[in-house]
């Protein structure tokens, strides 16, 4: 599998409460696990937040996953770029 930076801009990012990205996170993943489900490779690692954008980290078989997630879940991918190295510091 590939691995992607997906940039989501949602206004007031920051600010949502963590109650409500629970929520948000837990439709993403019945998603994710739907998808699978059909055979398609996608997972995803992990988000961060910050300021007026969510930025998330996913394994996929290619970025017309990602675009399928993300309508499927009823979601934003602003942006969706192909991560070529991971550099890990010690």
């Amino acid at each position: 599998m590939n691995k992607y930076l997906i940039k989501r801009e949602i206004e007031g990012a920051s600010q949502i409460p963590s109650e409500k990205l629970d929520e948000i996170g837990q439709g993403s993943e019945s998603v994710l696990i739907a998808m699978r489900s059909e055979g398609k490779k996608i997972e995803q690692e992990h988000s961060y937040i910050a300021g007026n954008n969510v930025f998330c980290v996913y394994n996929a078989e290619n970025e017309a996953l990602i675009k399928e997630h993300a309508e499927r879940s009823g979601g934003v991918a602003t942006e969706i770029t192909e991560i070529s190295t991971v550099i890990k510091h010690n």
